[in-house]
């Protein structure tokens, strides 16, 4: 058989070889005949359909009474080409987190440039209801809704009247008080008619009550506003919830609440809820503790009723776990996304932290479509100079059918916040503020320092917010008694310092002093995460814990470690924090390491914890209340300089005193270590008001190059509605006004006809000239030698007013600081005033200065003898100063001056020495008038020491432009000048006005504009965009960068990766990450310093573009190469324990900083991808595993329920 089939293959092969069948012995030929296939007809390419049938229902009855053919918006939109909510869902691995390649989905309250002919069909169609056929109440129902009602109802109803009586308002309109009465009563026999009862007593004015009623009914009673300007804030875009008035009607109105509590609700809980039920936008501001999360709860529950979606978000990651668990425990469907986890990403509720959800919008993450609720929780986050603007930019960028929940800690500007979010989502937020604290607090003084003093406390503001200053005064003597009874350095005074051994007798006393009170368990606030260690070791011999607790402590912990491999379990952190949580001591801030942070939280919760050491991470957020607050210190480095806390600061963190529903009062104590800090610094921290919300806005690369790529939206959209503009925006609508008057008042002028305009050329020429003669006269008389010559008696030129060109004597100089220095001057003026109406049009100063420059008024000739005058001018009104002086006594002059301005004296002639200096400059005038050179004036260039090259440019500027203007001035010479030039100056100056109100009303007017076009020259020198601006693919891989975008995309297109090891990327990635210091200089394995060199000046490189298109430099932007030798190793897989031998950094910020790297991998692995480099995105997956282990990737307990 074998044999068969080799004869069968050498005969195929012979005659292949002999006769070959290729295709160029058979030409194909120049024309291929088509064959017919009639069964193609029946295949067509797939492409969306354009229209759709739906059924049209009777609007009673609900019937389908016909199918009607309408119009689908936007055929063959995708997550590609289109932002709107109808486009086709994109791919199902990307419905969580979307892709930096979609387009982000319309932001709500943007100006939609949608047309009535892209309207659905249905939105067209009027149906004329008749109410008198509708059902009023429902199948099943008790009760309905009466339509023909609600059509008669009143638009007014729910105007409440003004009970204020607005003085100043009145006085204006000069009423006296029988007119006003009058109007009142007119006013109220008006209202009787349409109102009942109880309504009539609301709107009558307290002067025609019952002595009884006004007595019984004080909150009614008219207030008297003496100054309109304490009115309180209206807007059409926020409103504040009244909280004076309890809810009876609560449960009537939400028959079938979304979720029941096993508690009473508060009003302004109710208040809230209400308002949700309403699908309204709400703000809570509310004290910390006072039950902020039950309208997040409540909106959780709605969304899961209505089988749509809520998004709950927290400022920082261990928040996002901890509220994981809680809400968990309520709602079981909950999710959680961070940058490296997802659980539940189909969940009902999704609690993420703010950065995670701007991601998800500007990649077009289809979940926003099921979107009901976004709660912003700490929204007063808005305040951080390094992440507010994360805020902002969610707030801008939410669709218009996602309602917003902020829930805040109390701040002043709640309503101007709110009043931003109103206008830019174009809906209304209902402000509801309480500043009722449910367990009030007390705070104290503690001036022991252990030993018999371990008693001293003194209260320093009681539970009704009273300042003791008594109690204060008697802290201030104790300390010094016990400063003066000490021995050896330091007793006491003004110093700061406290050696260890008397820190641990100060803290044994208080220890003992809080047993004995019962009051456990406390909240350390000891802002310094090397005093909170200190502390824990100093407090060794301390046991606060029974024998039970610490056998449930034990168990706990060990159960919690069992997760970790067994060489993380004998890290010292680990084995010191054991010791000490045993004991019922704990310690909590950024240097520790998470899983343990995690331990210590769920121990203090259970009351395992009886003193915990914290910084002031601990206050944001969590529900975590303790009996007594201890600030061991008022002040804080905040990374620049050592200030005392803020009040917001402050009360942010007392307001963890205080647990609802076991203790009475929260204890708050300030520990007075060295001595007693001023009454005037704790005051204003412990009752001043927090501070105010403001934008901390700013322009990223990634923002920039998005709207550049998407081109829907354009960056001005972005920053028009940022809340950094938001008080200029408010001003739009008045400059708008404005705008249309003016162009409707230009409109009416006649058009200037070819003669005139040589007097346009003068009046730009001379507008020109006066700007920058204005500019440097205001610097001149600033220099020394000019101030010694601007002395009483001198001779200077003026124009001021009408005054055109005149030699005055100087009187008296003014000069306050800050304010532009007067000189007060005496002219010569005509002996007899014209009365004609035209002297009294006042024109404005520019005009006069623009006639002053013309021959008719180069001279002046006085008509009549001993005419004068006294003015007042300013630097920009000095022409030019003479080097003549008269010798006069200036204070006689003005007083007789004065004296004569009064009416009884208006006739009075001039003292004799106004005579003499009058006399003495009428004959310096007309020598003038003779000859202009007879006065010879100081060369401004010549005589004043100017060094500076700019002054010296400005000044040959006034000079050229001054020849411009008198090479024109010929054309001046004509019969009837001033009425052709009014012309030409009323057009002119609206034309002007014009162009400023067209540039307020433009982008260009923003604040951040000139930054933004900066940074647009920045991309274009980087080849981010073209000259069209369009996005390069340089572009679109920053787009998708977290942070650091430009840095990034660099080292990826200098293909700095490509011959480096997993290990040395990771370690050199680093240094974009880390930002805490370290002492001396970090420590550069030899392999990478090259790469290092290189890393800087590609940094350099970026930063000197910047600095030479002057755009704003962040600040994270700097490298830190400080962990670069502990990332390296870990990466090359040494043990925890041992890469921590290498350096002084804390365990808690290694693992942050690894964490933020294992991010950066994860953006280059994307770009990689993007450009089409699978070497670099195989690196990028292996340093991420690399560095993915061990404690430093532990699953988070809050997750493992």
């Amino acid at each position: 058989m074998n044999a068969i089939r080799g004869e069968d293959n050498h005969e195929k092969l012979r005659e292949y070889i002999l006769n070959p069948d290729i295709s160029i012995h058979d030409p194909l030929p120049d024309v291929l005949p088509r064959k017919f296939n009639e069964m193609k007809l029946l295949h067509i390419p797939k492409c969306a359909g354009s229209t759709k049938l739906i059924p049209r229902r009777d609007v009673v009855t609900g019937e389908i009474l016909e199918f009607v053919e309408i119009d689908v918006e936007d055929v063959g939109a995708n997550a590609f080409n289109s932002m709107s909510m109808h486009r086709e869902p994109g791919l199902l691995e990307e419905i969580t987190r979307g892709s930096h390649l979609n387009y982000p989905f319309w932001p709500g309250g943007f100006d939609a440039a949608a047309s009535d002919a892209e309207l659905p069909e249905l939105a067209k169609l009027q149906v004329e209801l008749n109410f008198e056929q509708l059902l009023t109440v429902p199948p099943g129902f008790a009760s309905g809704h009466d339509f023909a009602d609600a059509k008669k109802k009143p638009e007014s109803e729910n105007v409440v009247p003004s009970t204020n009586v607005d003085l100043l308002e009145n006085l204006e309109q000069d009423l006296d008080v029988q007119q006003w009465l009058q109007m009142t009563r007119s006013e109220s026999a008006n209202n009787t008619t349409s109102t009942n009862v109880a309504q009539r007593d609301l709107q009558f004015p307290a002067e025609f009550k019952d002595v009884d009623d006004e007595i019984m009914k004080a909150d009614l009673q008219p207030i008297l506003n003496i100054s309109s300007t304490q009115q309180t804030f209206s807007s059409d875009w926020a409103e504040m919830v009244d909280m004076s008035q309890p809810i009876t009607d609560f449960k009537e109105q939400i028959p079938s609440p979304a979720l029941e509590f096993p508690f009473e609700l508060d009003v302004f809980q109710k208040q809230a809820i209400l308002k949700l039920e309403q699908r309204q936008y709400v703000f809570v501001a509310a004290h910390t503790s006072a039950g902020k999360t039950v309208v997040a709860e409540y909106a959780i529950a709605m969304s899961k009723r209505d089988l749509t979606r809520t998004i709950y978000t927290s400022p920082i990651k261990a928040l996002s776990n901890q509220k994981y668990r809680d809400f968990r425990k309520t709602f079981k469907d909950v999710g959680l996304i961070t940058g490296d986890l997802q659980i539940e990403p189909t969940a009902s509720c999704l609690i993420m932290t703010t950065e995670i959800l701007r991601s998800m919008l500007y990649c077009g993450s289809d979940i926003t479509r099921d979107l009901e609720y976004v709660i912003f929780d700490e929204v007063h986050y808005i305040n951080n100079p390094e992440r507010g603007h994360v805020w902002e930019e969610i707030i801008i960028l939410l669709p218009d059918h996602v309602n917003i929940i902020m829930l805040s800690a109390t701040v002043p500007n709640t309503m101007e916040l709110a009043d931003w979010v109103g206008s830019t989502k174009k809906r209304k937020v209902y402000v509801i503020s309480t500043l009722k604290r449910p367990v009030p607090l007390m705070h104290y003084l503690y001036t022991g320092a252990g030993g018999k003093s371990r008693d001293d406390i003194f209260l320093l503001v009681d539970a009704q917010g009273k300042y003791l200053q008594g109690n204060y005064e008697r802290a201030v003597e104790r300390k010094k008694e016990m400063s003066s009874t000490k021995t050896g350095g330091g007793g006491g005074g003004p110093s700061n310092y406290v050696n260890s051994k008397q820190e641990q007798y100060i803290w044994t006393g208080m220890i003992d002093f809080l047993k004995r009170n019962q009051k456990m368990p406390v909240v350390a606030f000891t802002l310094s995460r090397n005093r909170c260690d200190a502390n824990v070791v100093a407090l060794k011999s301390v046991d606060l814990n029974t024998a039970k607790e610490k056998g449930a402590v034990q168990k706990f912990f060990l159960q919690c470690l069992a997760k970790l491999k067994p060489p993380d379990r004998t890290i010292p952190q680990v084995l010191a924090l054991k010791d000490a949580l045993e004991r019922g001591i704990g310690v909590h801030h950024s240097g520790i390491l998470p899983i343990l942070k995690e331990i210590v939280e769920m121990l203090f919760q259970n009351g395992l914890v009886k003193l915990l050491f914290a910084t002031e991470t601990f206050a944001m957020g969590v529900n975590m209340p303790a009996r007594t607050v201890i600030f061991d210190s008022i002040k804080k480095f905040d990374g620049l300089e050592m200030r005392n806390l803020k009040p917001g600061e402050y009360i942010q963190m007392a307001g963890r005193a205080g647990r609802r529903g076991h203790d009475e009062n929260g204890t708050v104590i300030l520990m007075c270590k060295t001595g007693v800090p001023p009454s005037m610094e704790l005051r204003p921290m412990i009752l001043g008001l927090p501070e105010k919300l403001q934008s901390q806005f700013i322009l990223r690369y990634a923002v920039i190059l998005t709207c550049l790529r998407i081109e829907s939206i354009k960056v001005e959209d972005i920053m028009k509605y940022s809340f950094k503009e938001f008080k200029q925006k408010l001003q739009l609508p008045t400059q708008q006004k404005l705008l249309r008057v003016a162009e409707d008042k230009f409109a009416m002028l006649p058009t200037l006809g070819e003669h005139l305009q040589p007097l346009v050329y003068f009046y730009d020429k001379s507008v020109e000239y006066w700007k920058e003669k204005h500019r440097i006269m205001k610097f001149i008389v600033t220099q020394a030698k000019i101030q010694k010559e601007l002395k009483v008696g001198r001779i200077i030129i003026i124009t001021h007013g009408r005054h055109y060109n005149k030699l005055a004597i100087l009187l008296n100089v003014k000069a306050v600081l800050g304010k532009d220095t007067v000189y007060k001057v005496l002219v010569l003026d005509h002996q007899f005033k014209s009365k004609d109406t035209k002297e009294d049009l006042n024109r404005g100063e520019l005009y006069y200065k623009i006639l002053s420059l013309t021959p008719q008024h180069k001279f002046f000739h006085p008509e009549g003898i001993g005419g004068h005058t006294v003015l007042d001018i300013k630097a920009i009104d000095i022409v030019s100063i003479t080097k003549s002086t008269i010798k006069v006594d200036a204070d006689v002059i003005i007083r007789n001056w004065e004296q004569r301005q009064l009416e009884r004296f208006k006739d009075a002639p001039p003292g004799a020495t106004v005579v003499k200096v009058v006399t003495e400059l009428h004959q310096l005038n007309e020598a003038f008038n003779a000859n202009p050179d007879s006065i010879k004036c100081i060369s401004m260039s010549k005589e004043i020491n100017v060094n500076a090259d700019d002054e010296v440019a400005m000044l040959n500027y006034v000079d050229h432009l001054k020849r411009q203007v008198d090479d024109v001035l010929p054309h001046t010479n004509i019969a009837g000048f001033e009425q052709e030039f009014d012309k030409v100056y009323e057009r002119r100056v609206l034309e002007i006005n014009i162009e400023e109100l067209r540039f307020k009303n433009s982008a260009k007017n923003l604040t951040l504009y000139p930054d933004y076009c900066n940074k647009l020259q920045v991309l274009r020198s980087l080849n981010y965009i073209d000259e069209l601006n369009e996005v390069t693919l340089k572009g679109k891989v920053a787009c998708e960068m977290g942070q650091n975008e430009l840095m990034i995309t660099e080292l990826i297109f200098c293909n700095m990766f490509n011959d480096l090891g997993p290990a040395e990327i990771a370690a050199l990635l680093s240094g974009l990450v880390f930002q805490a210091k370290i002492k001396g200089q970090p420590v550069i394995p030899p392999a990478l310093k090259e790469c290092v060199a290189a890393f800087e000046q590609i940094n350099d490189t970026i930063l000197a573009e910047e600095q030479r298109c002057q755009a704003g430099i962040q600040a994270e932007n700097n490298l830190n190469f400080g962990l670069l030798e502990v990332v390296y190793e870990w990466a090359k897989n040494k043990p925890f324990a041992e890469i921590m031998k290498l350096t002084e950094v804390q365990e808690g910020i290694i693992v942050r900083c690894i964490q933020q790297l294992d991010e950066t991998l994860r953006d280059v692995k994307t770009a990689a991808i993007r450009i089409g480099n699978p070497g670099l995105q195989s690196k990028m997956e292996e340093a991420s595993e690399a560095i993915k282990r061990d404690i430093v990737f532990t699953a988070s307990l809050y997750t493992e329920l």
